[in-house]
């Protein structure tokens, strides 16, 4: 075998040390290193979800109080009955209540039961414009607030006479039903 030369002794003994210090780089610090940065980067994203969480922790007293308020004037938007009849015949009544406190003839009235959780009821009636905007704004502007589903105005007699005059209309309204126990 040939005797390496000294110099070549040299080459060989930087080559090995190059190799265990690219290997001790790659199997060892290089892990560590990147487990720190790793972990860091955790320590940030779990700081972020920390100072999250302390916000929202502070506005659960905010957050209470307006459920709370909106729990209240939630009871401006419910008609309220014994059970869900009850509930329908309010929901008339208010109906054709207002029809006649503006003066309208009210001609009829039925429940239209499809909507679990909900009553719906039209009204039929003979009145004038005004009557029919001041009933619309009873209706949707005064608790317990309804949600007009339709309205249908003939308006036949104008034709006929050239001027506008009584109308026919029909009005649906719904509401959502809070069925109240019986004392």
């Amino acid at each position: 075998m040939n005797s390496l030369t000294p110099r070549e002794r040299k080459l060989v003994a930087i080559g090995i040390l190059i190799a265990l210090i690219t290997l001790v780089w790659g199997v060892i610090i290089s892990p560590i290193l990147s487990g720190f940065d790793a972990r860091a980067a955790e320590r940030e994203r779990l700081a972020g979800a920390f100072a999250r969480n302390e916000r929202l922790i502070a506005s659960v007293p905010r957050l209470r109080t307006i459920i709370e308020a909106r729990a209240t004037d939630a009871a401006n938007f419910r008609t309220e009955g014994i059970n869900a009849a009850a509930a329908t015949e309010a929901l008339k009544e208010r109906l054709g209540g207002e029809v006649a406190s503006n003066g309208g003839e009210l001609r009829a009235m039925q429940e239209i039961g499809d909507r679990p959780g909900w009553v719906r009821a039209w009204v039929e009636a003979r009145m004038t414009l005004p009557q029919l905007i001041g009933t619309l704004e009873k209706v949707q502007n005064q608790p317990p607030y309804l949600a007009v589903n339709s309205l249908t105005i003939s308006a036949d007699r104008a034709l006929q006479s050239g001027k506008l005059d009584l109308m026919d209309i029909r009005i649906e309204a719904s509401s959502p039903a809070t069925l109240a126990k019986s004392r």
